[in-house]
């Protein structure tokens, strides 16, 4: 599970509506997190392409306090993408952020 304050990374793909094929978008695709239920994006991270992957895309944001994230609530990252004249949206991601570390399970012998 993510930190509060982490820098996190989720990969995605676009396809050829026609083929199904790996195929970078027809222009660069948008990506908006939602917190909880709200219909209105609490960041719009920028993705960017993979060099040498086509269709292959990372998006990266901080998940810090000062970006509006809180530990306790879940999230959505959603992305939109147009290939061949074809708009697409699928949600990449569902996280939570946990904001105690995990402690590590120590046993006495």
């Amino acid at each position: 599970m993510a930190m509060l304050g982490d820098t996190i990374t989720y990969d995605f793909t676009t396809h050829n509506p026609t083929t199904g094929q790996l195929q970078d978008a027809d222009f660069l695709p948008t990506c908006a997190i939602f917190v909880e239920d709200s219909d209105t994006p609490m960041m719009t991270p920028v993705p960017i392409r993979r060099v040498g992957y086509p269709g292959t895309y990372k998006v990266t944001f901080v998940a810090s306090a000062a970006n509006g994230f809180a530990g306790s609530l879940s999230y959505n990252l959603d992305v939109i993408a147009t290939v061949k004249g074809v708009q697409a949206t699928s949600r990449i991601a569902e996280f939570s952020l946990s904001v105690v570390p995990a402690v590590p399970v120590q046993f006495q012998i």
